[in-house]
């Protein structure tokens, strides 16, 4: 018989940490979780204020808490004596690399824009037509085939 869950009549909203939990451990089970899905939810509560301290209360399928989960995923040779510790420290790093919006745009930079641009005043004195026959003259390389050297694959006769 299967354990029934308990009714949340008088329960208040679930918290922050408790959704950022519920699709930690749901991405872990569905083994879709990486360090790039992990950044991208964890980026997405940075400024929310949730508490990351708080006690969690899900298990991935295979028994490990999310800080476990996280641990596992972003430091995979690691120990998980200290999975606190290292959770808190992935989260803050995680969370402290999401884009910031009150940063200044940077300042132009005249020989990236020179060579993205293609400034004229830059460019040699050759004409054009010149550049292009010679571009032409050269022979063509060619083009990474990953089917070169490939041998078709018997197929069952039955």
């Amino acid at each position: 018989m299967a354990a029934r869950k308990p009714k949340r009549g008088a329960q208040s909203a679930p918290t922050l940490f408790a959704l950022a939990e519920r699709q930690i451990v749901g991405l872990y089970d569905a083994g879709v979780m990486s360090p790039a899905v992990l950044h991208h939810v964890v980026a997405a509560y940075a400024d929310s204020g949730i508490d990351w301290n708080e006690a969690g209360t899900l298990q991935t399928v295979d028994g490990h808490t999310v800080r476990e989960a996280v641990v596992l995923v972003m430091m995979p040779g690691r120990a998980l004596k200290s999975a606190q510790k290292d959770f808190m420290s992935v989260v803050e790093h995680l969370a402290g690399s999401a884009p910031q919006t009150d940063e200044e745009p940077p300042e132009d930079d005249e020989d990236l824009l020179t060579q993205l641009g293609g400034n004229a005043s830059s460019r040699s004195k050759r004409p054009a037509a010149k550049e292009n026959a010679q571009a032409a003259a050269q022979p063509k390389r060619a083009a990474f085939n990953p089917l070169v050297g490939a041998r078709s694959v018997q197929g069952n006769k039955r």
